[in-house]
C-alpha cells in the first residue's frame, strides 16, 4: 500500500492569501496528486475568524475528510487568523483526537498535535501533524513537546511493530537538536532518506514572504515508522516567481509491504 502526502505551515491568511497565495498552494499542491496534507496555522470555525480555510483546501484539493485542532491560545493573532493544525485526506478517518503539548515560554504560546487514524483500503494508517514552539533557544520545549507526542504515541500503540505510521509538521528545529535527533532515532526522516547530503530548506531568505532575518534551515519534516519504504521526497512550493507561503512544503511518496497491518 502507499500514500502520497505533505505537510505545509500555510501562514494562515495573511500575506496576500486571498491575492494570489491560496491559487498558488492549491496549483502546486495539485500537481503532487496527494492523499494526505497536514497543514499548520490553519484558519478553522473552531476558530474565532469567519473563513474557513480548512474546509476551503479540503474542496480545492478534492480531499474529502478533515479534522482540525486548535491551538486554544486566549489572545493571539494565531488564535485569530491562524488558528491550528489540520489533518486532510482522501479517505475517512476512523478516530481522531487533539492533542494538546507542553507550552512554550513565549506567551501565549499554546500547542498542539491532531492525530487520526486514516482508513486507507489497505488498512489503517496512523497520523500525527503538529506544530511546535518556534524560538530559535526553545529547543528544550521542542524536545519536551516530541517527547509527550510520543508518549501518546506509545500509549496507543502506534509504535508496535507492522503499525502505519507518519508523524508531519512545522518542527521548527534543526536536525541535530534535542527533539528531532529523537524522532531520527525512532523514525524514518523521509527528505533525509531520499536525500542524504541536500539541505532541504524550508525556511529561505531568497522566498519573497520571508520579511525578517532568520537563519536559513529545514524546519518542516515527515517522518515514518521503520517498516516505510521512502519512493520519493522532496520540497514543494518553493516557486520564488509564484510564492504560496513564507515556509516551503515537504513531500513524500510512502509504501509499505502487506495489507491489513495494525
Amino acid at each position: 500500500m502507499e500514500i502520497r502526502i505533505a505537510t505545509i505551515n500555510l501562514a494562515g491568511v495573511s500575506d496576500g492569501w486571498f491575492e494570489g497565495r491560496r491559487e498558488a498552494l492549491v496549483d502546486q499542491l495539485s500537481e503532487l496528486v496527494l492523499d494526505v496534507v497536514c497543514l499548520q496555522e490553519v484558519a478553522s470555525r473552531g476558530s474565532p475568524y469567519p473563513y474557513d480555510q480548512v474546509a476551503d483546501l479540503a474542496k480545492r484539493l478534492s480531499l474529502s475528510f478533515a479534522c482540525f485542532s486548535p491551538y486554544g491560545n486566549p489572545d493571539e493573532v494565531l488564535s485569530r487568523e491562524r488558528g491550528g493544525v489540520a489533518l486532510l485526506a482522501r479517505w475517512p478517518f476512523l478516530w481522531v483526537e487533539t492533542l494538546q503539548l507542553p507550552p512554550g515560554t513565549t506567551a501565549p504560546d499554546a500547542r498542539v498535535a491532531a492525530l487520526g487514524t486514516l482508513a486507507h483500503p489497505e488498512g489503517p494508517i496512523h497520523l500525527l501533524g503538529t506544530h511546535l514552539s518556534w524560538p530559535l533557544d526553545a529547543q528544550r520545549t521542542r524536545e519536551a513537546q516530541v517527547r509527550h507526542a510520543l508518549e501518546r504515541v506509545r500509549d496507543l500503540g502506534w509504535d508496535r511493530p507492522g503499525a502505519r505510521f507518519v508523524l508531519a509538521g512545522d518542527l521548527n528545529g534543526v536536525e541535530g537538536e534535542p527533539g528531532l535527533r529523537l524522532l531520527s532515532e525512532r523514525l524514518v526522516d523521509a527528505y533525509r532518506a531520499a536525500h542524504p547530503t541536500t539541505p532541504g530548506l524550508t525556511w529561505s531568505h531568497v522566498n519573497p514572504l520571508v520579511w525578517y532575518d532568520s537563519p536559513d534551515r529545514r524546519l518542516d519534516y515527515l517522518f515514518a515508522d521503520p517498516g516505510v519504504t521512502v519512493r520519493a521526497a522532496g520540497v514543494a512550493l518553493d516557486r520564488l516567481e509564484a510564492p504560496a507561503s513564507d515556509h516551503y512544503a515537504v513531500f513524500a511518496h510512502l509504501s509499505w509491504e502487506g495489507a491489513d497491518r495494525v
